[in-house]
């Protein structure tokens, strides 16, 4: 199970925990970012796994600049349910959920 932490503006990036339950201190928690562009290595448009300290990082004054959208209270079973759930929440806000493809 999966729960979305941090979403930025039109849900770009999004920081997902497993488990839904952790906090900064869970020892075992795992980590995951989506964004629209490539970071590093990591892929655009799928979850990545980022370590607990990227992860901190996109809560700091720093991030600020990325914006912000209300995470859902909802869990995911799956990082595909979470991207679907940020199709769909793009469609919403008329935002074109494959502009960078």
């Amino acid at each position: 199970m999966f729960k979305m932490i941090r979403c930025g503006s039109g849900f770009d990036p999004v920081i997902m925990v497993s488990p839904p339950e952790a906090n900064p201190d869970t020892p075992d928690a795992k980590y995951y970012r989506c964004a629209s562009w490539q970071i590093g290595n990591h892929q655009p448009g799928v979850f990545n796994e980022i370590s607990r300290g990227t992860a901190i990082s996109y809560f700091s004054g720093i991030a600020d600049g990325i914006g912000f959208e209300k995470p859902p209270a909802d869990t995911f079973p799956t990082l595909d349910a979470a991207l679907q759930y940020i199709t769909k929440k793009l469609e919403e806000l008329g935002i074109d959920p494959n502009k960078d493809e």
